[in-house]
């Protein structure tokens, strides 16, 4: 069984880590594909700081479910379908964040076939759901 207290500490670093990566990607250069095909260190960057940010969320949903005791899922989407099973997380927000896990694998395990036009939109559009992530997050350990 878990300790069923979440630890602010893991919880605040990892958010802290989060609004960093979706800070560097407000910048306009980010979600602009032209500018991603010329310059592999910004194309790089923007892949990693997505990576971060997907992968942040999947941790604290991971440390959350180790913490209540819960069945441990055996993948980052199932994990946001997990906390949603138990009443922490809205489903459709859950179903969403498993869509971000998939490109979070994409950009891990398909790096070659990225489509940098569809990562520029991306990046432009989607990152609401983080957000909103870890907007819940924070209030988990909100004392």
């Amino acid at each position: 069984m878990g300790s069923n207290v979440i630890d602010a500490d893991v919880v605040a670093r990892r958010l802290l880590a989060l609004s960093e990566a979706l800070t560097n990607l407000e910048r306009p250069e980010c979600r602009d594909a032209k500018q991603l095909r010329a310059d592999a260190v910004l194309r790089a960057a923007v892949e990693r700081w997505i990576q971060v940010a997907i992968e942040v969320c999947v941790d604290v949903a991971h440390h959350v479910i180790a913490t209540e005791g819960w069945t441990p899922p055996a993948t980052g989407r199932a994990a946001f379908m997990t906390l949603a099973g138990h009443g922490r997380l809205d489903q459709a927000l859950a179903q969403r964040l498993g869509g971000a896990v998939g490109l979070r694998n994409l950009l891990v395990h398909d790096y070659a076939d990225i489509d940098l036009d569809r990562l520029a939109s991306i990046v432009g559009t989607d990152f609401d759901d983080l957000r909103e992530f870890a907007r819940t997050a924070a209030q988990w350990i909100e004392t």
